[in-house]
């Protein structure tokens, strides 16, 4: 009796100084200066999808104030030439707008070649897949456009950009590759069934590709926010669906540049999930560790 209370202290103890170290370790590194950018070479190229707001233009920001040319692709127009123009002028680097819609085959297969040349050339230093969008409503009433739309941007243009640049990456023993998912990926997400999936896919694939890549200098990070500031919830289906900001209580939500700063500091540590605040690795942890039937009946009686 004694030997199996003393396991079961050991088995707590063990428990409890694991869930610990994934909350707070965290914090340390995420304000730490990051390996990666102070490694990066003089003159550095940066491309980002989905680079004209949120997150992605965050991205865009921080870089160019380290002096990285950045690529920025997105499907606004003004809006990237107009992020162009203010990072130039700002900060004195190359700032290239690629107009390009990531849901179609052939603007996957054009920025894909484009990725390609950079890396071969030596010229790509960092890649950010950040592209993506949400639906609202059950899967069978959502239009399959909009679903397979998703599947698109989330993991076609992700995969095929990733697969693109690393044959350069390898070569030159340097390179990374933020996969933007969400906390959303650990969760089961009626009423937007393929976001969660989607994000899911993106997390299992860094962690897999950066297992293939130990030791070769490339680093991969599946960059998992929760609640951003940003007009990912102004898109028209959360509209029409009544989202609104002020129900979710403030504590949850983060800035772009918040997200983004604990991204960068964290990548080439060799931790491939990034999960930005307290709150948020707190709720994965959570989540993780909950019965799924506790979950359910949570979720039943929120009428979720």
């Amino acid at each position: 009796m004694k030997t199996l209370k003393q396991w079961l202290t050991a088995i707590g103890g063990a428990t409890v100084g694991w869930a610990a170290w994934r909350l707070f370790a965290p914090e340390f590194w995420q304000r730490a200066p990051s390996p990666f950018l102070s490694t990066a070479p003089l003159r550095a190229t940066a491309l980002i999808t989905g680079a004209s707001s949120g997150i992605g233009e965050a991205f865009a920001r921080r870089l160019a104030r380290e002096g990285y040319d950045v690529v920025l692709v997105a499907r606004r127009k003004e809006r990237l030439e107009a992020l162009a123009e203010d990072l130039k002028r700002r900060h004195t680097i190359a700032a290239q707008a690629v107009v390009a819609d990531l849901s179609r085959a052939e603007d996957i297969r054009r920025v894909a070649d484009m990725v390609a040349g950079l890396a071969n050339d030596g010229q790509l230093d960092l890649l950010i897949n950040n592209a993506g969008f949400g639906t609202v409503g059950h899967f069978v009433d959502v239009p399959m456009s909009e679903q397979m739309n998703m599947l698109a941007v989330h993991v076609e243009a992700s995969v095929q950009l990733t697969r693109a640049a690393l044959p350069g990456f390898l070569r030159r023993r340097r390179g990374g590759i933020i996969n933007v998912a969400s906390i959303a990926g650990w969760f089961p997400m009626p009423g937007n069934a393929m976001y969660g999936a989607s994000k899911r896919y993106l997390i299992n694939f860094s962690q897999s590709l950066q297992a293939e890549l130990e030791g070769s200098g490339v680093f991969v990070q599946a960059l998992c926010p929760g609640f951003t500031y940003s007009e990912f919830h102004d898109a028209p289906a959360y509209r029409a669906a009544g989202f609104r900001r002020d129900v979710i209580p403030p504590f949850l939500w983060q800035t772009a540049e918040q997200v983004v700063e604990a991204s960068l500091n964290q990548l080439g540590r060799g931790e491939v999930i990034c999960i930005p605040g307290l709150h948020n690795r707190a709720i994965v942890l959570l989540g993780t560790v909950t019965p799924p039937a506790i979950v359910r009946a949570v979720r039943r009686r929120a009428g979720v």
